[in-house]
């Protein structure tokens, strides 16, 4: 009689312990699985917002561009910054008016919810007609909404300062 109660608290503690596994386990996998499929949606978001940047930039519609950011948005670069949608979208407007720019990206890194974009900026500054060339890094990070509500561009800029001194949000680097 007391193997047959050994045997059933066993069986139950099996039971028990397999049962946890069975729940815990597939848990820790979607968990784990949870945070590259974040990175494989900003990935998917920053790849689609740069190549509507380009077919923007080619329309000539900032408005398509900045869509893809919230109204709190912060813009910081060396030569404007920028706080808020409405001076978001003056700056693009500002620059999609003065330039025909291509975004390429050369390679981008995912981590959660920012990206790091390396990529060329290739652009002509239209009154001149002079081409601008940046090499450019820049660091965008997505909100709870789906939307970038920040974007930070690190790069040399003092070879076509000029260019960039009356941009709204101008910074004294860029004058």
């Amino acid at each position: 009689m007391k193997a047959v109660k050994l045997k059933h608290r066993f069986l139950a503690a099996s039971t028990l312990v397999l049962g946890a596994m069975l729940f815990i386990v597939p848990l820790h996998t979607r968990m784990a699985s949870g945070a590259g499929a974040v990175a494989m949606q900003v990935d998917r978001i920053v790849k689609l917002a740069i190549m509507e940047y380009n077919s923007a930039m080619r329309a000539g519609d900032p408005s398509r561009w900045t869509k893809y950011f919230t109204d709190d948005v912060k813009r910081n670069a060396p030569q404007a910054s920028q706080d808020g949608l409405t001076a978001f979208s003056d700056y693009y407007a500002w620059e999609f008016e003065n330039f025909e720019a291509t975004w390429t990206t050369k390679r981008m890194l995912i981590s959660g919810p920012v990206g790091a974009v390396e990529f060329e900026w290739n652009a002509v500054h239209k009154a001149s007609g002079t081409p601008v060339k940046l090499d450019m890094v820049a660091v965008i990070e997505l909100a709870a909404s789906g939307k970038f509500q920040s974007v930070n561009f690190y790069q040399g800029t003092a070879r076509h300062a000029e260019y960039f001194s009356d941009a709204p949000g101008a910074t004294k680097a860029a004058e």
